[in-house]
């Protein structure tokens, strides 16, 4: 299924048919991003983004905010230098 007719809610609102959902993967209360582009409306999957360098492959959640683990290596090793080691423990 690739395309469905769809009336938005008085709320504003709209319904991802269950068949798109299952084959898409999506499920109840996952994040999507809603944007315009060139006159339509695109939604898709919201995919969490390293804080510091903007990948989103590898990217896990840390207090709120997405790391990769580069990224996650690097900030280890600089607290260890700020705290006298040498990142490497």
């Amino acid at each position: 299924m690739d395309t469905a007719y769809k009336k938005i809610t008085s709320h504003g609102s709209i319904s991802i048919p269950v068949a798109m959902r299952r084959e898409l993967g999506i499920e109840p209360k996952d994040p999507m991003v809603v944007k315009e582009d060139g006159g339509k409306i695109v939604i898709s999957p919201y995919e969490v983004r390293c804080s510091f360098c903007g990948t989103t492959e590898g990217v896990k959640k840390l207090g709120g905010r997405g790391i990769c683990a580069p990224c996650a290596r690097k900030a280890y090793e600089e607290f260890m230098k700020e705290r006298g080691g040498d990142g490497n423990e």
